[in-house]
């Protein structure tokens, strides 16, 4: 009597192993702009932060760039005593050759009151 059963498993790893991948990179990528979107919030923050408490805009810019991901725009507006910091940044696909699909723009705002001298 032959097993015709057998290798089955085998095939079926197969066909599914690719699905499985694609599974797991769409995972780490949404952890990967999680990640990417609490650093802008704390970028934002710091840097609103140090903007309200009176130092010159370029340290805050400074500070908020070292707190957020690599090529982070920040933008700051001081009006009627509120300090805005805006930090903003792309975020792919973990994997090089997917690097051009599937971009985002994420982007965090911060707001802060003036500190009186």
């Amino acid at each position: 009597m032959v097993n015709r059963e057998r290798g089955m498993v085998t095939a079926e790893t197969a066909v599914l192993a690719p699905f499985a991948l694609v599974v797991g990179l769409l995972l780490v990528w949404v952890v990967s702009l999680g990640v990417t979107q609490v650093r802008l919030v704390d970028a934002a923050r710091e840097g609103a932060r140090v903007a309200a408490r009176g130092e010159d805009p370029d340290a805050a810019r400074s500070a908020a760039e070292r707190v957020g991901p690599d090529h982070a725009s920040v933008e700051l507006d001081e009006s009627e005593g509120v300090v805005t910091v805006t930090v903003t940044a792309e975020s792919g696909p973990p994997v090089p050759f997917l690097r051009r699909m599937g971009r985002h723009e994420l982007e965090a705002t911060a707001v802060a009151a003036v500190e009186d001298p």
